[in-house]
């Protein structure tokens, strides 16, 4: 009996590999966008886009010399056509009631496959409220939109985590959480969680932001500026801003303070959209102890200084090849990346400063290996000569720096 149930297992086991699917729903990804995304959103479970093309293409003028480089609207060919012409990527919005993904899923596999392999459509939006206990129903929606557009990929978020330790497959996802507002503290966990699970999923993270985070044309900027700064070192890879509303006019489509104010952060990022982009999630996050804030105030309790809430686990290690001397800011890390051509790879960090008001000059000493930072004006890489194996990296209030490392060839006797 025992070989006759061994020769069975011979016999079978081999079909039942040759049956396996190549991709089994799930592991599909579609592909990733080719920039970090600055989104740009007019109207909440409304649309208030203009409808005409000549007020939309103003819009998308404006919008577009604000940094921005994204619009999530509903769909129709005029506003894809002058996405399009404007050079403005559309994130389709599929809770639009005529092409809503579940409740017209019809309507909407239709528009997807439509829209296939079209270089102006960023992708779908799908959801952005809480989960609850809807996780299994958003699964449903990121694989339809995969089936019906394998081209492009499709956002879901929810509110802070709620929900979302089961979604476990999808293209591009995230959260709000408008930390200014109901929880500072709360942060740098939600970005570590997101962090954790798109590495653990293959995926990407971006968030809603909140336009308005102090007042307008004085704190919001800065405010603002170290929000979206902190979140590129955690590895996020877009944003979408709450909302167009807070920022301009619908009727004059002319910018106020707050839209202003986010217009500054825009192009802080923008020149480095397509670099951020081609770089994976960060293979670690550290930080260095603070004295102040990010809202410039003193550490609470009696320590002089401490790590940031939320980070307290992620100090520099003593072996690691960075080493902080001066200033108060963290870093995201990601080792080994390949050089653009293909040929050789080297280390990236993208620094932020863990203070909204004040600038840092973040020191970092490093032994046998050369540093560069993206200059944003020229948008190419510029080598920092250092010190005593000390580099110099100046940082905004608020601001970020990409930079890249390279090991030196030892030096020859």
């Amino acid at each position: 009996m025992r070989a006759l149930l061994l020769l069975l297992a011979i016999l079978v086991l081999p079909m039942a590999f040759a049956a396996e699917p190549e991709a089994k729903p799930g592991k599909q990804r579609a592909p990733r966008p080719d920039h970090f995304a600055l989104v740009f959103s007019f109207g909440y479970g409304d649309d208030l886009m203009p409808t005409d093309a000549k007020r939309f293409g103003t819009l998308l003028e404006k919008v577009r010399e604000a940094g921005f480089n994204t619009v999530h609207a509903r769909y129709s060919q005029m506003r894809l056509d002058e996405c399009r012409k404007h050079k403005i990527k559309l994130m389709v919005d599929l809770l639009d009631p005529e092409y809503h993904v579940y409740k017209a899923p019809e309507k909407a596999k239709a528009l997807c496959e439509k829209l296939r392999n079209d270089s102006a459509v960023w992708g779908y939006n799908v959801w952005n409220d809480v989960y609850r206990k809807t996780t299994p129903g958003r699964l449903r929606d990121i694989e339809n939109v995969r089936q019906w557009d394998p081209t492009h990929p499709a956002y879901s978020g929810t509110y802070r985590t709620d929900g979302m330790r089961g979604l476990t497959h999808p293209d591009i996802f995230g959260y709000y959480d408008f930390h200014w507002k109901r929880g500072l503290n709360q942060h740098f966990p939600h970005l570590l969680a997101y962090r954790a699970w798109a590495i653990e999923r293959d995926a990407r993270f971006y968030s809603w932001m909140a336009v308005t985070s102090g007042i307008a044309g004085k704190g919001n900027r800065n405010r603002s500026m170290w929000s979206a700064h902190t979140a590129i070192a955690c590895g996020q890879k877009g944003i979408l801003w709450f909302l167009g509303q807070e920022m301009m006019d619908p009727k004059t489509l002319k910018w106020n303070a707050a839209g202003e104010d986010i217009a500054a952060v825009n192009r802080s990022i923008a020149p480095l959209a397509e670099e951020l982009a081609r770089l994976g999630n960060p293979t670690a996050v550290y930080s260095t102890t603070v004295t102040r804030t990010a809202n410039n105030d003193p550490v609470p309790g009696e320590a002089k200084s401490a790590l940031p809430s939320g980070l307290e686990k992620n100090a520099f290690p003593a072996d690691f090849w960075v080493q902080p001397a001066g200033g108060e800011w963290l870093a995201g890390v990601y080792e080994n990346e390949a050089k653009k051509g293909g040929k050789g790879s080297h280390s990236v960090l993208y620094l932020a400063n863990h203070n909204a008001y004040v600038a840092q000059e973040a020191k970092l000493k490093i032994q046998g290996r050369s540093l560069e930072r993206f200059d944003a004006d020229s948008r190419t890489w510029k080598r920092i000569l250092s010190k005593d194996d000390v580099f110099l990296v100046p940082l905004e209030p608020g601001g970020g720096a990409l930079l890249r490392s390279e090991r030196l060839a030892p030096k020859k006797d």
